[in-house]
């Protein structure tokens, strides 16, 4: 009995962008419990207010994203619905740029929340987009290979996260920061959301790029729901 093949014909390079997509949502997810701890020190907020990050993106991101990006996606195709998620993930990313100008928490969550609302796209839409690149018998075996990925982008966002962020935070506990001159605070505060800031900025413009190639790439399969 011939063996089917795991990804069709010509779709190699557009099955390993897609692939690229699992280990990329991966790395956001992980890079978020960093967030919690580098806001809550640089800030000097509460445990409950630093929460707001959770629920941003879990709840008003996933949560409330997940059914119109379906329905998006039934209407127009999966390589739409993975380009828009992938656009709205690398501009929440881009954005903490100007968030970093206002130093304001609310404008990071903004950003945050855009950035987690084009996972919840990308992640509806890439699923059954990579079942599709092959025959259908081995559909699931892409999804599995395609899937375990994402774990690795996990690990790799808890090292880049420790590398270019915590490792940049001041030792200087809230108390000893409530004590400082507004000037000095001002100032040690700059250069940690500044870490932040260039490490999302950095993975924005992986994005784009990646985006190009996705959006140029004329053999990637054109299949929808509908």
């Amino acid at each position: 009995m011939k063996q089917q093949k795991l990804i069709g014909d010509g779709l190699l390079f557009p099955f390993v962008l897609i692939t690229s997509l699992f280990f990329l949502w991966g790395l956001a997810n992980n890079m978020t419990d960093t967030l919690l701890a580098a806001f809550k020190r640089i800030m000097s907020m509460s445990d409950s207010k630093t929460a707001l990050i959770q629920v941003v993106c879990y709840g008003a991101g996933y949560g409330l994203l997940a059914l119109p990006a379906a329905i998006f996606i039934k209407k127009y195709t999966y390589k739409a619905g993975v380009l828009l998620g992938l656009g709205l993930y690398a501009l929440g990313a881009i954005l903490f740029y100007p968030a970093k100008l206002t130093a304001q928490y609310g404008w990071f969550l903004a950003a945050i929340w855009v950035l987690f609302s084009g996972l919840s796209i990308l992640e509806t839409a890439a699923n059954p987009y990579i079942i599709t690149m092959g025959p259908e018998e081995t559909g699931t075996r892409r999804l599995n290979l395609a899937q375990s990925f994402n774990p690795i982008g996990s690990i790799t966002g808890i090292f880049l996260s420790q590398l270019f962020i915590l490792s940049k935070l001041n030792r200087a506990s809230a108390a000893e920061r409530a004590m400082m001159s507004p000037e000095q605070l001002a100032k040690i505060q700059e250069h940690e959301l500044n870490a932040i800031t260039m490490t999302y900025v950095g993975v924005g413009l992986v994005l784009i790029i990646i985006w190009f190639l996705i959006a140029l790439n004329k053999k990637m399969p054109k299949a929808s729901e509908g």
